[in-house]
């Protein structure tokens, strides 16, 4: 299931790390494209040793930490340090799946991927993020700040940038609950419970729905 999150990071976040990556080091990105890296990706991102990475990595992460919706569609677990990427004219990443496991051995699970915006459509040419699902290739170009999050196995790719630089931060989360259809079946009732609260429903009917959602979390979370 892939959610749309419109105003991940505010307009002033979006402002302030735009302003940090102008003086940042980029480094060659095909360093963490796996084994067809220098193959199929070619862009550059900001090195985890730039002075500005750390604080950045915060925002980004306390953004992401502090977001009902991503709280709701992600069930959150561990959340990996991110990666601020820039793509110019003739850049692209061509069609792969993410890794399983990142970060320091044993390495972190990747159930699911998020891809930030940091600039707005008109900003660059091509450079869409699309994404191979169940019903055809979805493709996305979201303004500055909104985030497309969607399943790590999903194939997919970066579209050849023709004019301009794309800026995107693209991180992966573990999430306390593994299995995609129940992570969607606990989604489908939280949003439920939300909308019969709103509409001031039945105070039996809220009970019964956040019951079983709370049951079902109870059995199928790993914290």
């Amino acid at each position: 299931m892939v959610a749309v999150i419109e105003g991940l990071l505010s307009k002033e976040q979006v402002q302030t790390i735009a302003k940090r990556l102008f003086g940042a080091q980029f480094v060659d990105g095909t360093l963490s494209g796996g084994p067809l890296g220098e193959a199929i990706k070619k862009n550059t991102q900001v090195s985890p040793q730039s002075p500005e990475y750390r604080e950045l990595s915060q925002l980004v992460l306390g953004a992401m930490r502090q977001n009902d919706q991503v709280a709701v569609a992600a069930l959150p677990k561990r959340i990996l340090s991110p990666i601020f990427a820039s793509y110019v004219e003739g850049n692209r990443y061509g069609e792969h799946v993410d890794a399983a496991l990142m970060g320091p051995y044993p390495g972190m699970r990747t159930d699911l991927s998020i891809t930030i915006f940091l600039n707005d459509p008109g900003a660059y040419d091509g450079g869409e993020l699309v994404l191979k699902t169940a019903f055809g290739e979805q493709v996305y170009k979201r303004a500055a700040g909104d985030a497309v999050l969607y399943p790590t196995h999903y194939v997919h790719r970066v579209n050849p940038v023709t004019r301009g630089r794309r800026l995107a931060i693209v991180t992966w989360i573990e999430s306390m609950i593994r299995d995609p259809a129940q992570r969607e079946i606990i989604e489908d009732l939280a949003e439920a419970m939300d909308k019969l609260v709103r509409d001031a429903a039945d105070g039996e009917i809220i009970r019964r729905v956040e019951k079983a959602r709370l049951n079902l979390l109870r059995m199928w979370a790993d914290t």
